[in-house]
């Protein structure tokens, strides 16, 4: 196998340094299926491990390695944008054989890497362990839309949880990430704040993002900036308004970095147990990564069309919506109605079975032709610089 004919720049730049320090025996069958088994791992998905592990050549554990020492032990960063991890080439002639094995093992190996993180920092073994349930979610995807445990997608989310940029916390899990290019939030000296659009989408006569449309203002003179802003229901308004930036001050950015609220599968989303979470996420990403300017999150159900309808008032989701300033960013296209509600391949709404009131309203909802959007949100409770 010749790196080079992969064509991509990492693997071209790291090549000899990961060759000339490529650790023998470090890829071995035993560490592998040590940490498989650790991760309570399903037996079939061992299986194919073992039949993975016992077929690999000598150049392809060599490959291994050069894609693991990129993202954990060169000064490369990707946690701005993890995607450009799934940009890297890896041997097809193996993937067309064991598909997603290559990076089912990667990070099985990369939890070696994020426990010795926990344990340097002190942080309890619960932190180090939870990567195993992530990494068992995302498993469980995969047996959903491509037939296999291994991991032919949504494999950068592990290598956030095990760099580390990403930790379960509690009841949530949580990810620096750059503040979204939709907008700049600005807040008064009592707090009140306004989300003033870029001119990066569009957006339709509604108010909410399109393929096509118009494209908001934004100008600063002076002290004025003049600019859409959205309303509370996470609708852009339709005519600009002027923003004294003398009263408002610009706190967030595109440029900022923030962190993001994930929401594992698994156990209800309580009023005690969000608020547990967000104290330990706090002293955490406060202690070890203080660049993070707030807390945000991005999610299907905090989107407000879904209120009342779908999540109703008093509900646990309506609880953890009602945390968050929230504006409407682009269409959800029922994502989540297959990946996180149904948890099933996208096909035909009507093909869709619901089994709880939960699924039912989304369905009914979905098969009216009702659009879903991500709805996006930072905290109301402060930023960790200066958390209220």
């Amino acid at each position: 196998m010749k790196v080079e004919e992969l064509k991509h720049p990492l693997l071209e730049k790291y090549y000899q340094t990961a060759k000339e320090t490529y650790p023998e025996g470090w890829v071995c069958t035993e560490t592998v299926l040590s940490v498989a088994r650790k991760a309570q791992l399903d037996e079939d998905f061992i299986a194919l491990l073992t039949d993975y592990m016992e077929s690999v050549d000598e150049d392809l554990k060599q490959f291994i390695w050069l894609y693991y020492y990129i993202q954990y032990e060169s000064q490369e960063e990707f946690y701005r944008n993890i995607w450009m991890l799934d940009e890297i080439p890896v041997p097809q002639k193996w993937e067309e054989r064991f598909p997603g094995c290559l990076k089912s093992v990667v990070y099985l190996l990369s939890w070696l890497h994020f426990d010795r993180w926990v344990q340097e920092k002190g942080l309890p073994n619960a932190v180090s362990e939870a990567y195993f349930g992530r990494y068992r979610y995302l498993s469980d995807l995969n047996r959903v839309t491509h037939n296999t445990p291994a991991l032919c997608r949504l494999s950068p989310f592990l290598y956030g949880y095990s760099k580390p940029f990403m930790l379960c916390l509690g009841r949530l899990a949580y990810q620096l990430i750059p503040f979204k290019d939709y907008c700049e939030l600005y807040e008064d000296a009592d707090g009140n704040r306004i989300f003033a659009a870029l001119p990066n989408y569009h957006y339709d006569d509604r108010g909410l993002q399109a393929a096509e449309g118009w494209v908001p203002s934004y100008v600063v003179e002076g002290n004025i900036l003049t600019a859409h802003v959205f309303d509370k229901n996470g609708h852009l308004r339709l005519q600009p308004e002027q923003i004294s930036l003398k009263q408002y001050h610009r706190i967030l950015s595109p440029d900022d970095d923030v962190v993001t609220i994930h929401i594992p599968e698994g156990g209800k989303l309580t009023a005690e147990s969000v608020q547990e979470s967000l104290r330990i996420a706090q002293e955490v990403y406060g202690k070890y990564f203080p660049q993070a300017k707030a807390v945000v999150c991005q999610t299907w159900f905090i989107d407000p069309h879904l209120r009342g309808e779908v999540v109703r008032d008093g509900s646990n989701m309506a609880m953890f919506a009602d945390l968050f300033d929230v504006i409407c960013g682009p269409d959800n296209g029922y994502h989540s109605v297959f990946e996180h509600v149904f948890v099933v391949k996208r096909q035909p709404l009507e093909n869709l079975v619901p089994t709880t009131g939960f699924q039912e309203r989304v369905l009914q909802f979905a098969l009216a032709g009702k659009p879903m959007y991500w709805g996006f949100g930072v905290l109301k409770q402060g930023f960790f610089a200066n958390s209220k």
